[in-house]
């Protein structure tokens, strides 16, 4: 007798057990099916964001060039904005490391391709003086192509796709020429191998010359690329030219 209601005991405490682990199961795929909903919830709400203006201080366009979309946010079928400042030079030149992000929606998308197509950005300045606080918007819209592609589709083969850079870079003023007070740029010369590194730096151009030159060349070092893509196949880019400007503040 004492071995049957023993066993009932038993048999008792592993059904209420077993409902335990079916209610917890339920409940752990209620919050994670919330909280996927909602991850998706925050990305789409930024599509309905509208950007702000740009602001460019009396500025007229000379060339816009269109950025790149970057293939993620393409085969994720993400839309969005990036809000960029920077300054522009006498020349009507956008000033390479003056360039920062102000604000992007959705975030961790369209950065890198933003500040690549800034640095290509060319106005009229008819101050003839450097501005500063410029704000430019890239816009990033797929005109129906936003369609995430099945799991077991082949990627389409990417014919041709110029150089983005990975990171910026901004090199530290010279101990010497903050005291004297002195701004300047370097125009280095480089090549973009087949995996983005940069090799063979040279200095193509410099004011004042030989201030800055030596920073220059240390930054220049540490910039990364995604390589230049054409017919499908990562290639070498010779004689880069790219830009560091040096100035005090205001």
């Amino acid at each position: 007798m004492n071995i049957l209601v023993s066993q009932s005991r038993q048999a008792g405490r592993l059904v209420r057990l077993v409902c335990l682990l079916g209610v917890t199961q339920i409940v752990l795929v209620s919050c994670s099916s919330t909280d996927i909903a909602s991850s998706m919830a925050t990305v789409d709400a930024a599509f309905d964001v509208a950007p702000p203006p740009n602001f460019t201080r009396g500025l007229l366009e000379r060339r816009a060039p269109q950025p790149l979309y970057p293939i993620r946010a393409r085969n994720l079928g993400i839309e969005g904005w990036v809000m960029l400042g920077f300054s522009v030079d006498a020349d009507g030149e956008v000033v390479s490391n003056s360039i920062r992000t102000l604000q992007e929606q959705p975030e961790g998308f369209f950065e890198a391709s933003a500040a690549s197509a800034a640095r290509r950005l060319t106005f009229q300045n008819v101050r003839g003086e450097l501005i500063e606080d410029v704000r430019y918007v890239f816009r990033y819209q797929l005109d129906g192509l936003n369609v995430v592609p099945p799991s077991d589709s082949t990627p389409d083969i990417i014919q041709f796709r110029e150089m983005l850079p990975q990171r910026l870079i901004t090199p530290p003023y010279p101990d010497v020429a903050l005291e004297l007070e002195l701004e300047g740029y370097v125009v280095v010369k480089f090549t973009v191998t087949e995996t983005g590194a940069v090799q063979d730096i040279a200095i193509d151009e410099s004011e004042p010359p030989g201030v800055f030159n030596e920073e220059a060349v240390r930054a220049a070092q540490r910039l990364r690329f995604e390589p230049r893509i054409v017919s499908g196949e990562s290639v070498r880019v010779e004689d880069v030219l790219f830009r560091f400007d040096w100035n005090l503040p205001r």
